[in-house]
């Protein structure tokens, strides 16, 4: 009888160190989860942002000075 109870509560407690183990891990992924979405939200606005600015320079200029000059700076 002895082996058992011995046997049950070795049994209770791997079942508890695998649920604690299990919960770490969902937790774990839960957060790297909430971090990529971040990234990817910011990656997005940034490309948005680039998007905005080269439409800007490319739709902004409006005479061809304007355009030689950008030319001639190598900024265009």
């Amino acid at each position: 009888m002895m082996y058992l109870y011995a046997g049950c509560g070795v049994a209770a407690i791997a079942a508890l160190t695998l649920f604690g183990w299990v919960l770490y891990r969902a937790g774990r992924n839960a957060a790297r989860v909430q971090s990529e979405r971040q990234e990817a939200a910011t990656a997005n606005e940034e490309a948005a942002a680039s998007q905005r600015a080269l439409a800007a320079r490319t739709n902004g200029i409006r005479s061809n000075n304007e355009l030689l000059g950008t030319l001639d700076k190598g900024d265009f």
